[in-house]
């Protein structure tokens, strides 16, 4: 088979790279639209924020799109076709990543589209990745034993959930495409990234407002429970984020995903789909620093 770059030069790949990064985004600003809908979410994104929106999801397909075009690099002898297998895999994983972001920060939720398609993907191809199918089964394992695990444990100590089952989803999905080292890395360096998010904000005085869509549907339920019914009052005593929308909101910037500082809760989401694209382009640097600090010697 003929080597990649016996037939393209490097600087085309880069181009070709960048220029199905930019489609990708659009594609990522279409799933943004319509998936919500899925979830019966009326209450979407308009006007001068969904094109702020789209123009950020396109320069960050772009740069995902760019980046994996700069990783070819380094296998100057890779065929064509499994450069081609490389790329495109490694891209759709990412763009549903971003995708999935873009939703969890407008309404606060991880569609199952995403995070499960995704998962089925990795595992569908992780024989041919450097993963191969024994790692992404670990890796699901792993992200579900840190996350959903704590999860079920934080419930049942407290009464209430502390995180979203999405965000366990994503952890899973990060364990599948990047096996049990990314799955680590993603929930660990998610939750510092969160945290550190946080204390900027609150040093800064920022906050996170409850996206309109969530206040609607916190609304909803109220008048439900109100009614009488016991489904509804029981999903609000289950989810914290109802307590801040009955304050009014917050002032102090929290954690989504493990309980928050203060009220406010950020979506946990963004900070592991974060996480899954350093491993991705950053895994020799992670994986030579875990082995020199912390791998036992």
């Amino acid at each position: 088979m003929p080597a990649l770059f016996d037939i393209v030069s490097p600087n085309v790949v880069r181009v070709l790279g960048a220029g199905v990064g930019l489609l990708g985004g659009v594609v990522a600003a279409r799933l943004a639209d319509v998936l919500p809908r899925r979830y019966d979410i009326e209450l979407l994104v308009t006007g001068a924020a969904r094109t702020k929106r789209n123009a950020a999801l396109a320069l960050v397909s772009t740069a995902i799109g760019a980046g994996l075009a700069q990783l070819l690099m380094t296998a100057p002898t890779v065929s064509v076709e499994r450069a081609a297998f490389y790329f495109f895999v490694n891209f759709a994983l990412a763009l549903m990543l971003v995708a999935a972001a873009a939703v969890d920060i407008e309404h606060m939720i991880l569609p199952n589209e995403l995070t499960l398609g995704g998962g089925v993907l990795a595992v569908a191809t992780a024989w041919w990745r450097s993963t191969g199918l024994i790692g992404s089964l670990t890796g699901i394992a792993v992200g579900l034993a840190l996350t959903y695990l704590p999860f079920a444990l934080y419930k049942r100590l407290r009464g209430h959930s502390g995180m979203g089952l999405g965000d366990a989803k994503l952890a899973i999905f990060a364990g599948a495409w990047l096996g049990a080292p990314g799955a680590i890395f993603v929930v660990f360096a998610g939750a510092m990234q969160s945290a550190l998010c946080a204390a900027i904000m609150r040093v800064f005085g920022l906050s996170f407002a409850v996206p309109a869509s969530v206040k609607a549907e916190i609304a909803a339920l109220r008048a439900q429970a109100e009614a009488g019914d016991e489904e509804a009052r029981a999903a609000l005593g289950d989810d914290p984020m109802a307590a801040d929308v009955a304050t009014g909101g917050v002032k102090d910037a929290g954690l989504g995903g493990l309980g928050g500082v203060g009220q406010m809760r950020l979506p946990m989401g963004p900070f592991l789909v974060l996480g899954c694209l350093e491993f991705l382009f950053a895994r020799r640097q992670i994986l030579d620093l875990f082995d020199r600090y912390i791998s036992p010697p």
